[in-house]
């Protein structure tokens, strides 16, 4: 059986979603359950008894023998976290405890971490180790994540196999309980209910216009299949982009919400605070070539499908996947 933390999240329960159109019924959930909010994202999906948090390590140790696998998708995502320092030093325990684990008893890790370690991109897109090594990212979120990728790279023993999954911008069905971490995509389309029109970040850069910056948008579905293909092939151990390998711009992706709306485009600018002009990510686009080379060969979704797909299949009719 694969356990899954984070399983109620966005990830965690796109993936056990994937699982089961793949005929797999038996991934273990891992979470906190008192949160309503995101019960509704497991809701209808087939899976093993579900396992609260702060009972995992007690689990793992007591069914050692039946687990195929951990995919390790928990933790507080996003930007917005009141304690860091406390947080980082629960994330990487808790991580590193898994990774013992894994080792020990000889079985796949996989585990979440962040387009957004890459910064500005002064240092580029690269999943090497090489650059990895060399990466400063300013904001606790981002240097926790990397952190943790950087102590795997050090390690001398280690589980069968291992990936960090660094994923960039992801966007689709489950992501609604996500507040201000929710995708671009999630938060125009409820503007553009909510008052007909949405508000990007003009820019004080000629080769980036008014909503012109630029990230790599990639489908929740292709994620889930990229992980799975990952935990599936065990290719070399390593750091791997969950992208799609091609940017768009805010301006691109609001223009495609507002057409699969079929409503008149009504876009703001507002400006940029100078305190993250110098900093801001004007284009994330990941390398993910180092994926592709391990057999994956599923075309990934293009951004306007994905948005068409997310408006119209979920978010108009309230579904989940």
């Amino acid at each position: 059986m694969i356990v899954i933390t984070g399983a109620a999240g966005f990830i965690g329960s796109a993936f056990i979603a994937y699982l089961n159109e793949k005929g797999i019924f038996n991934a273990v959930p891992v979470d906190h359950f008192n949160k309503p909010s995101k019960m509704q994202n497991l809701a209808w999906k087939h899976h093993g008894r579900p396992v609260e948090a702060s009972d995992l390590l007690t689990f793992l140790h007591q069914r050692a023998a039946e687990i195929s696998g951990i995919i390790h998708l928990g933790g507080k995502a996003g930007y917005f976290h009141q304690d860091w320092d406390s947080h980082k030093l629960s994330h990487l325990a808790t991580g590193q405890a898994l990774w013992h684990f894994c080792t020990e008893m000889n079985i796949p890790f996989l585990f979440a971490s962040s387009g957004a370690v890459y910064g500005s991109g002064e240092w580029g897109f690269s999943d090497s180790a090489a650059c990895s090594l060399s990466l400063q990212p300013a904001h606790p979120y981002t240097r926790m994540r990397l952190e943790f990728d950087n102590w795997a790279l050090r390690q001398e023993k280690s589980p069968p196999f291992w990936a960090s999954l660094r994923m960039f911008n992801v966007y689709g069905p489950n992501e609604y309980h996500k507040g201000e971490n929710a995708s671009i995509i999630y938060k125009n389309y409820n503007n553009i209910l909510a008052c007909g029109q949405v508000e990007l970040f003009a820019s004080h850069r000629i080769d980036f216009p008014n909503g012109g910056m630029k990230r790599d948008f990639v489908y929740i579905k292709d994620v889930a299949s990229m992980i799975y293909h990952l935990f599936e092939q065990q290719p070399q151990s390593g750091i791997y982009n969950i992208c799609s390998g091609t940017s768009h711009s805010f301006l691109e992706a609001t223009q495609m919400t507002f057409k699969v709306l079929g409503l008149e485009e009504r876009i703001r600018f507002r400006e940029m605070p100078e305190s993250i002009r110098d900093v801001f990510p004007y284009n994330s686009e990941a390398d993910i070539s180092k994926l592709l080379s391990t057999g994956y060969q599923q075309q990934t979704v293009s951004l306007e499908d994905g948005i068409a797909e997310y408006i119209q299949r979920f978010l108009q009719k309230g579904e989940y996947y």
